[in-house]
């Protein structure tokens, strides 16, 4: 086959990588653009992307592929096809991760991911079912309890740390969302973990690292995400398997024509001066707009994105902290102000 030629490549199949791809369509409208992307299920992206590829049909091509090596600035496709770039940009997200239980397989069971599309499919299997576990007590898995619980639904909702949202807010914090959610009539098991999966065919309940046994017919494992690598690995640049691909502060991986952004690309905290695995919408979003129209030249400030603190956090690092109770009047009351999916 014979080798194309594109200014900027942007790998991926979300939504950083279509927001990467009008930002550097804005900003350098003279430059070539191809997209490599390995399928299309988030049809809001496809859609999107289809449209503008089709009114710059001679700067800007989607590629249905996989990168499966490269050569300096050459990259190999699964598919045979070769594309020579100027710029590479990374965007190829995070991965639900998968706890060790057995019969995590049966029917019934579903892994939370980040896909909008795989969340709504999944909430109305979930409005179905009459008795449901929720393995994790993160953001995630406390904002499907409260929804379903709401809708009447039979919660149960088990962590393994000794609180909810321990890597989120304090224990007083905490504290107060097991409250709301026991109020709302959902069972909190902390301190516990998942140790296999009851039933024949389809899920009939969990059974605990403590040999308790807790009926359900619907099991949602909301364990968190880790980066995907994979593409950093093929391409030879540097990564954690736990953190993400190594960037510095232009999101340059070890490469430096090679970008890295979103769930994919390591965070550095603010505070600890290390990496953080903390991965946040609003935050990749914004380092996608910024990379984008920054590929070339420097043209707008990354600036100070997120960062939060907790007095937890501030003990570790010897910040010095002063606490006090604001009172609010009309605040809300046996409701989780997060975001509704």
């Amino acid at each position: 086959m014979t080798m194309e030629k594109y200014q900027i490549v942007i790998a991926g199949n979300g939504e950083p990588a279509l927001v990467c791809t009008l930002s550097a369509r804005h900003t350098y409208s003279d430059k070539s653009i191809a997209i490599i992307k390995t399928d299309k299920q988030n049809s809001i992206v496809e859609e999107i992307l289809t449209s503008i590829s089709g009114r710059f049909s001679n700067m800007l091509n989607i590629f249905y592929d996989d990168i499966s090596s490269r050569n300096h600035n050459v990259l190999q496709l699964t598919g045979g096809g070769k594309i020579e770039y100027e710029k590479l940009v990374l965007a190829t997200g995070s991965r639900a991760i998968e706890p060790p239980i057995d019969g995590i397989q049966r029917d019934g069971v579903i892994l939370i991911n980040k896909d909008p599309e795989q969340i709504r499919k999944m909430k109305t299997e979930a409005l179905e079912a009459e008795s449901i576990v929720i393995y994790g007590g993160g953001y995630i898995g406390v904002e499907l309890c409260d929804e379903l619980l709401r809708a009447g639904k039979k919660i149960t909702i088990i962590e393994k740390s000794k609180r909810l949202m321990p890597s989120s807010f304090d224990a007083d914090i905490s504290n107060k969302v097991r409250e709301v959610i026991e109020n709302l009539g959902g069972r909190v098991i902390l301190d516990a973990k998942i140790k296999s999966v009851l039933g024949i065919d389809a899920v009939t309940g969990v059974k605990l690292s403590s040999d308790d046994v807790i009926d359900c017919d619907f099991l949602m494992i909301c364990c968190g995400s880790r980066p995907n690598v994979d593409l950093a690995e093929k391409l030879g640049i540097i990564y954690d398997r736990d953190r993400g691909i190594l960037v510095d502060e232009y999101f340059r991986t070890s490469d430096k024509n090679i970008y890295a952004v979103g769930d994919c690309a390591a965070k550095h905290d603010f505070f600890a001066s290390d990496l953080s695995n903390v991965l946040m919408y609003n935050s990749k979003m914004e380092e996608a707009k910024l990379l984008g129209a920054n590929l070339y030249s420097i043209i707008f400030n990354r600036g100070k994105m997120i960062s939060y603190l907790s007095e937890k956090r501030n003990f570790k690092n010897r910040i010095k902290t002063e606490l006090k109770k604001l009172e609010i009047s009309n605040a809300t009351k046996d409701f989780i102000p997060l975001p509704r999916l």
